[in-house]
């Protein structure tokens, strides 16, 4: 009996060994996975709030290089100045002021926030001297001065003959880079921003005292032997830390987020007892935390795919958006020559008909940049009037191409249901979006539907009342669960493999819905197909078809008004063959037309003769179409201005431009002489304005 017992017993411990050394494995790993993902997840977040202000440098050191090549610093009118740089300080208001040097003195020459006339020396905080900042040639990003309000101080040289002559100063407040810093870091958390020097920009505890005065010796001596990575310390505050670290290569700035010792440093002995006690409890629990674990890896590893794919996603969008610049550029010279060489051929017929399937192609091209400047996303949101009918007919090869001979798509359009208010090429992507996603829900190949509807039985309430109509676009697929429905539209949530999607697609088209003024709906069941209902805003006038011009879907060409031999026109544009394009066309309406392949030259041709209209484009070396504007207007004040251009950032050229009259390219002969004929025509119609300037 005893040793049937002891026998009992022995098998019961070789039971539950196993079960003890699994849950304890289990519960060792989990809690240093848990420490991993704690370093990793604070890591990342310290590397986000060093790119992000890095970027909000960059994006003010934009804005600086602008006001850089003003031709102010050749008058040297600085009344004039003065006032224009006011407007530029209202228009940042995390700026505190903006200020010009004379780099030989080192003597203020204004202050926008003061009276002119109002010298004082050049702030250098930091260890800028006035010979540093005389000697550099790029911008010179300075350190933190806490006077009255703490201001980060950015420095721009102005080179004239080969030597600094002036610096442009830019008073950025700290309090920018504060809120960024706590958007970034949860509640509580002990977090700072320090710029190369060792001082604190911005700080979540006691930024009012600490601001501006020196870091703690332990994140200085992290700075000092390497850019990124874990070190501990004590906080002024007496908290016992690990802090994770990051430095920007550019600025030189780190980032701190601080974690508390106990989540790094958890005794290795509790995981024992932990993993003992869960081992004699049941092998049904230590099978969980096994589970636990593994699915915590699981999707451990979807986020580091989801990062990646994001960043490779970003990568692509600025390469689209710097090729689509270019072949506007491009495709400018080859659709108008295209277009004069069909004029030319009127009798030709085989010469006409070769011209114009040259010209569709290109126009096709053409239609191809807008998507990548939409997809790069570096065109804002234009909500126009968009013709649904023209706009699906216009991509009905392309949507039939995307989803492939195995997959019938069938367009019905609802007269009642046809004009909506969006970006046309927004819209059009998401569309594209959405079949996509359709033909990947179904393999084997299907039906697809799209269809628009006015939107009368949807529950609207929490969008403006106002009307609204819907796009439905239905697959014939596989469907959706329950619980992939209600997050399908969360970004990069994706159901497909690793590698075959983003999880961006359906989050885009929500995106454009809600900048548009909608919203999106999704109806779906597994093996019953899905129907994504996109609804938008009823266009305010319908007759007004926006899209047609802004995607370069031709209408009818309406006769362009003959020119006038006595109105001379300048063209300036570096591109030899768009220039030639360009003047040639405008000869052919019998303007006078005198080019130029640079902002200066065209200058110099402007001083010495008078011209009715300067023809300019934007992005240029040296002088962009901005500052050659300016420039024209203030020789010859009754002077109209049309700049064209093929940029791809629209945020950067209205900043510089304002309402000046902009003409996209790539545009053909027709569109140019429109434009100027508009212009021209605008002058003529205004009071007091001379006729047949030569």
């Amino acid at each position: 009996m005893r040793f049937f017992r002891r026998s009992l017993i022995a098998l019961g411990v070789a039971a539950t060994l196993p079960t003890v050394v699994l849950a304890a494995v289990g519960v060792f790993y989990f809690l240093r996975t848990e420490r991993a993902q704690v370093e990793n997840v604070t890591l990342g977040r310290s590397a986000t709030v060093i790119t992000l202000s890095d970027s909000a440098l960059r994006g003010d050191l934009r804005a600086l290089s602008l006001l850089s090549a003003s031709v102010y610093f050749e008058s040297q009118d600085w009344r004039e100045f003065h006032g224009r740089l006011r407007r530029v300080l209202a228009a940042n208001p995390h700026w505190q002021t903006i200020c010009v040097f004379d780099a030989v003195s080192g003597e203020q020459i204004f202050d926008v926030q003061e009276p002119l006339g109002s010298p004082h020396p050049m702030p250098l905080p930091g260890t800028e001297t006035l010979e540093s900042v005389r000697r550099a040639t790029e911008p010179v990003i300075g350190g933190v001065t806490a006077a009255s309000e703490p201001v980060v101080h950015l420095y721009v040289p102005i080179q004239q003959d080969g030597a600094t002559r002036f610096v442009l100063v830019v008073a950025v407040r700290t309090q920018l880079f504060q809120d960024l810093l706590r958007s970034q870091v949860p509640g509580g958390t002990v977090a700072a921003l320090i710029d190369r020097y060792g001082n604190f920009i911005a700080r979540t505890v006691d930024y009012p005292g600490r601001v501006g005065k020196p870091a703690t010796r332990y994140a200085r001596d992290a700075i000092s032997l390497k850019t990124q990575g874990l070190y501990q310390g004590t906080t002024y505050e007496g908290l016992k830390n690990y802090t994770a670290f990051q430095t920007s290569d550019w600025s030189g700035w780190s980032a701190h987020i601080a974690v508390a010792s106990t989540l790094i440093d958890r005794p290795t002995s509790w995981s024992f007892v932990v993993a003992g006690a869960a081992g004699l409890g049941s092998l049904a629990l230590a099978a969980v935390l096994l589970v636990l674990v593994l699915r915590d890896m699981t999707e451990r590893r979807r986020a580091d795919e989801a990062l990646r794919q994001s960043q490779k996603m970003e990568a692509i969008g600025q390469l689209t958006g710097g090729i689509a610049h270019d072949f506007n550029n491009l495709l400018t010279a080859i659709i108008g020559n295209l277009d004069m060489i069909r004029t030319r051929s009127t009798g030709n017929e085989r010469l006409e008909r070769l011209a114009e399937n040259a010209l569709d192609a290109a126009r096709r091209g053409a239609k191809l940049t807008s998507q990548l400047l939409a997809f790069s996303r570096s065109q804002r949101m234009q909500l126009t009037t968009v013709d649904l009918g023209s706009l699906l007919n216009g991509m009905s090869s392309l949507l039939s191409q995307s989803v492939g001979p195995a997959v019938a798509v069938r367009v019905a359009i609802d007269r009642n249901a046809r004009f909506v208010l969006s970006d046309g090429n927004q819209l059009e992507l998401a569309l594209l979006n959405l079949a996509v996603n359709a033909r990947d829900a179904m393999p084997g190949g299907g039906n697809l539907t799209i269809s628009t509807h006015p939107a009368i039985d949807l529950d609207l309430r929490h969008l403006p009342r106002r009307p609204y109509m819907e796009i439905r676009v239905a697959d014939s697929g596989v469907g959706m669960s329950e619980s992939v429905r209600t997050r399908a539209v969360e970004p990069f949530f994706t159901t497909k493999q690793i590698g075959h999607g983003t999880g961006l697609g359906l989050s885009q088209v929500y995106g454009v819905a809600r900048e548009s003024g909608g919203t999106l709906f999704i109806e779906s069941e597994v093996g019953q197909g899905t129907t994504i209902r996109l609804v938008l805003p009823v266009a305010a006038d319908p007759a007004a078809n926006a899209y047609a011009v802004q995607t370069n879907i031709r209408t009818p060409t309406v006769p362009t008004p003959a020119g006038n031999p006595l109105i001379a026109v300048l063209v300036i544009d570096d591109d030899r063959q768009v220039r030639r394009f360009v003047s040639d066309s405008l000869r052919s309406f019998g303007y006078q037309v005198v080019d130029s392949a640079s902002g200066s030259e065209g200058l110099e041709l402007l001083r010495a003769d008078r011209f009715d209209l300067l023809l300019v484009d934007f992005a240029m070396p040296g002088m962009n179409g901005a500052d050659v504007a300016r420039a024209a207007q203030e020789m010859q004040p009754d002077l109209r201005v049309l700049i064209v251009s093929g940029y791809a950032d629209s945020a950067a050229i209205e900043a510089a431009l304002g309402a000046t009259p902009l003409l996209r390219k790539p545009f053909d002969v027709a569109e140019l002489g429109a434009a100027v004929a508009a212009i021209l025509g605008a002058r003529e119609s205004a009071p007091g304005t001379r006729e047949g300037t030569g």
